[in-house]
């Protein structure tokens, strides 16, 4: 939960961002990003495997992998398209600062599936007794 708690918050901050903004703030909201995501990986993982087989365990653990992998392709599409495409339809509106205004717009959406994923660690996942 404190993972997803960060990730939201850091995604947040993200979010407004502006050319104005010192690096070092911007830097500080990625390092809270990363170590976030990073600290969200192996409980995923842990949670994901929790009713695998213990004979099957490896493989499981290889499949989530490469599936994390592999939604994170697409993640980086999908942002990067929302960031291109909110830049493009807001240039008359924002000028030289749209593709700054497109990647906010894809932080906010960042946030906003971040806080989803603190939903379900909040409310979804339950421990077994």
């Amino acid at each position: 939960m404190a993972g997803a708690a960060a990730l939201v918050i850091s995604n947040i901050g993200m979010f407004f961002l502006s050319m104005e903004t010192p690096l070092w703030t911007a830097a500080a909201l990625n390092v809270i990003r990363n170590i976030s995501i990073g600290s969200l990986m192996m409980p995923l993982l842990t949670w994901g495997t929790s009713n695998v087989h213990p004979t099957k365990m490896a493989d499981a653990s290889s499949l989530l992998t490469s599936l994390r992998t592999i939604a994170g392709s697409i993640g980086s599409a999908v942002f990067v398209g929302i960031m291109t495409m909110v830049a493009a339809s807001s240039a008359e509106t924002y000028g030289d600062n749209a593709m700054m205004h497109g990647m906010n717009m894809s932080f906010f959406w960042m946030a906003v599936g971040a806080a989803v994923l603190l939903l379900i660690a909040v409310f979804a996942v339950r421990e077994k007794r």
